[in-house]
């Protein structure tokens, strides 16, 4: 089961603060898969896994664990 770290500030429609969010994981993970956007609207994927296929696995549960939280809101 994965864990959701919520940062507090409600659901709604309210974006979190992207570096906020990445300094408050600090320390918190042992490899990551991190997708989205920068200021100009280019994606960006960084992957710390050195193995694609989990790197991969990972990212389909959090996909996953992404569309079960719309369920319960």
């Amino acid at each position: 089961m994965a864990e959701i770290i919520d940062f507090g500030g409600g659901r709604g429609n309210k974006d979190y603060d992207a570096d906020a969010t990445l300094d408050n994981l600090k320390g918190k993970l042992q490899a990551f898969v991190l997708v989205g956007y920068d200021f100009d609207g280019n994606e960006v994927t960084a992957i710390t896994f050195g193995r694609l296929p989990e790197a991969l696995w990972v990212l389909e549960r959090g996909k996953k664990s992404i569309l079960e939280r719309a369920d319960v809101e």
